[in-house]
């Protein structure tokens, strides 16, 4: 392990640029405080009482996957649906290839559906969703119904540009027809999976429905992962800051960071960042560089949500650690890198993160002290270690 010293010397001299005023952030749906951590919860169906959300310092204003549309003031739900399959259990394959053998996407052996995921009830039905009559079924079957509850988001879950269920193509009156190459990469493919979500967009917009869809940005080529986050209204990014309990680094987390920083000023986002064990016994330091990578990269419809994981993520419960209760007031400028660590000046402080995967980085601070989201007091110099972050409030 390397170390690296540098002096940086930062000061609450701030620029006055705030990022929630760059060009185009104008259409905004989430009403959030722009000082603090705007929390997201991940499926609610374990959470007694919603109320929870606010009862904390820094509350939750995002459900993704609500248990209903109706919730307190302030918070909104979204209706989950898994983009590519069949989200009626009750519709299953049997009922599909009496009804609308068509619409059944298979495997490249021209007989395996291609569910993807195979649950202890089997399968959902994956569908040729490149089909216009299909995308019309799929929205007014299984859309509307809970756009007529008052859903005011539809989640769309598994929106890879990836083709990882491996689809090839359908049977047209008993022909097979190939769609494609049955292999991750293909461009076919990944133009379907756009053109599905534009459909939702142009469909949903003039009922004052947002389209949020949860986007792997390794799925495919960065212009092309692009393309579809600027398609959609808000991009759910399950990998975050921090995935399967291990903090992102190097040039993955360069490359987290550059979609960011187009995406984050205009566009709806939710990070989730599964922290290693439950929520409740995870690392302090862990859950610092999650919220100062967080407040880093945060735009004006940013939320957070930190989920524990051990060999899977615990979704479905609220969890709330008193690092939690930070808040360092507005950005007052947008990120920059000096002396390789990513720093960001906020009305009553600052964040630092240093994401580099082997190096540590040691800087002067101002004159005074300063104290960590972890509650740590500090002056002087601070070392970051390898993937080391902190939230640092002027005292």
């Amino acid at each position: 392990m390397k170390c690296v010293h540098i002096c940086v010397a930062l000061s609450l001299m701030l620029c006055s640029r705030n990022i929630s005023a760059q060009p185009g952030a104008t259409n905004y749906f989430l009403q959030l405080p722009e000082d603090g951590v705007p929390l997201a919860q991940i499926f609610d169906s374990r959470v007694a009482d919603p109320a929870v959300y606010q009862q904390h310092a820094n509350k939750v204003f995002f459900v993704w996957g609500s248990s209903s549309a109706q919730l307190p003031k302030g918070i909104t739900g979204s209706k989950y649906f898994p983009s590519i399959r069949n989200p009626e259990r009750k519709l299953d394959i049997d009922w599909y290839k009496k009804n609308h053998p068509d619409w059944i996407m298979y495997k490249a052996d021209q007989s395996t559906p291609a569910y993807g995921y195979i649950y202890d009830y089997g399968g959902l039905v994956p569908l040729d969703v490149s089909n216009n009559d299909v995308k019309e079924y799929y929205l007014s079957t299984f859309i509307m119904p809970a756009v007529q509850q008052g859903y005011k988001v539809v989640a769309m879950d598994n929106v890879d540009l990836g083709n990882w269920p491996e689809a090839s193509g359908h049977f047209t009156n008993g022909k097979w027809t190939p769609l494609y190459t049955g292999k991750k990469n293909d461009s076919s493919f990944q133009w379907a999976m756009i053109g599905w979500m534009q459909f939702l967009v142009d469909k949903l917009h003039p009922l004052g429905v947002k389209v949020a869809a949860n986007i792997k940005a390794n799925s495919a080529s960065s212009d092309v992962v692009l393309r579809m986050m600027n398609t959609v209204d808000i991009w759910l990014d399950e990998n975050g800051f921090t995935h399967t309990g291990k903090n992102v680094t190097g040039a993955a987390w360069e490359k987290q960071f550059s979609y960011l920083k187009h995406i984050a000023p205009t566009k709806g986002y939710v990070s989730i960042n599964q922290v290693n064990n439950v929520v409740d016994k995870a690392d302090s330091s862990q859950i610092e560089w999650v919220i100062a990578n967080f407040l880093l990269t945060r735009g004006p419809q940013s939320t957070l949500a930190i989920t524990g994981y051990d060999k899977k993520a615990f979704y479905q419960e609220f969890h709330y650690r008193p690092e939690m209760d930070v808040n360092i007031g507005k950005p007052l400028d947008t990120v920059r890198k000096e002396h390789n660590v990513w720093i960001r000046h906020f009305q009553k402080g600052f964040v630092v993160v240093n994401p580099n995967a082997t190096d540590t980085i040691t800087f002067t601070l101002s004159k005074g002290k300063w104290k960590t989201a972890t509650g740590l007091v500090v002056q002087g110099e601070l070392a970051l270690k390898p993937a080391f972050g902190f939230v640092l409030e002027k005292l």
